[in-house]
């Protein structure tokens, strides 16, 4: 058994030492080993070893189009600075242009003008002024799995539980024009513990992505987190195993990876 054991793969050990998927309730075998976030997030699709979890194949695969949409939105601020960078946010857009209905979605502001004179308090500190809306219905689906996904992985990585199925997580994200605003949830943040990320001896991706959290209760039955990916936007998530405690407008329950979203909440949104 021992040497079984050193000769497993990565993925073997998770899925051995998580023999249930997360993301469904902890009702289904998990099948896949699936990085959340996940690496297409990340410079390169390279990132440290850390928040792998075991996932049955569905819900796994059913974020896709989800992920791909994040990770282009989480590429929006700063500009990257390589060449191999640029290359890779054009391969994204390229990709998220396929998803019928996106291109038609994701336009600039129609009165930028407007929009800077509603924004003149802050504008001077803004680093561009071009706006683009970003609360159309595919983003706004989008951003709701990403982040619900998101915060199942964030509830089993800080508490050692998987949420059950009875249990809801709710989520609200912000765009960088709102941090600008100040708009961010202060009081939520200042419950939370220091940001972290992943890190894997000096390698660490905390321009990339940072979180933080707060377990308010011993058993671990409920958790609080707040994500920011690069300068471009951040979400809050709430996860507990009492749904009447989660805001019923932006809760799903775990599982929800199998159902279709018959109603996703849209924010009106500027990036």
């Amino acid at each position: 058994m021992g040497e079984a054991k050193r000769r497993e793969t990565f993925s073997q050990r998770i899925r051995r030492e998580q023999p249930f998927c997360i993301f469904c309730g902890g009702n289904t075998p998990s099948e896949t080993l699936e990085h959340y976030p996940p690496r297409s997030i990340f410079d390169g699709k390279h990132r440290p070893q850390g928040m792998e979890f075991g996932a049955c194949r569905e819900c796994n695969e059913a974020s896709r189009e989800a992920d791909l949409v994040a990770a282009t939105l989480s590429r929006m601020m700063p500009n990257p600075k390589s060449a191999a960078g640029r290359e890779e946010v054009r391969k994204l857009i390229n990709s998220v242009w396929r998803i019928p209905g996106f291109a038609r979605e994701f336009q600039p502001d129609r009165n930028q003008a407007a929009t800077l004179n509603r924004l003149r308090d802050i504008a001077p500190r803004l680093p561009s002024w071009n706006f683009v809306r970003i609360d159309g219905p595919i983003v706004a689906r989008s951003m709701t799995i990403f982040g619900s996904k998101l915060g199942l992985a964030l509830h089993t990585a800080t508490t050692g539980r998987i949420l059950p199925a009875s249990g809801a997580v709710a989520v609200q994200w912000y765009s960088n024009l709102q941090a600008y605003q100040d708009a961010l949830p202060k009081e939520f943040l200042a419950m939370c513990g220091p940001g972290r990320t992943l890190r894997q001896g000096d390698f660490e991706v905390g321009e990339q992505f940072t979180v933080h959290s707060v377990v308010p209760d011993e058993g671990g039955s409920m958790s609080a987190h707040f994500a920011t990916f690069r300068q471009s936007f951040a979400i809050m998530m709430f996860a507990t195993e009492q749904p009447e405690k989660a805001h019923r407008g932006w809760s799903v329950s775990p599982g929800f990876l199998k159902r279709s979203l018959t109603a996703v909440p849209v924010q009106q949104t500027l990036a």
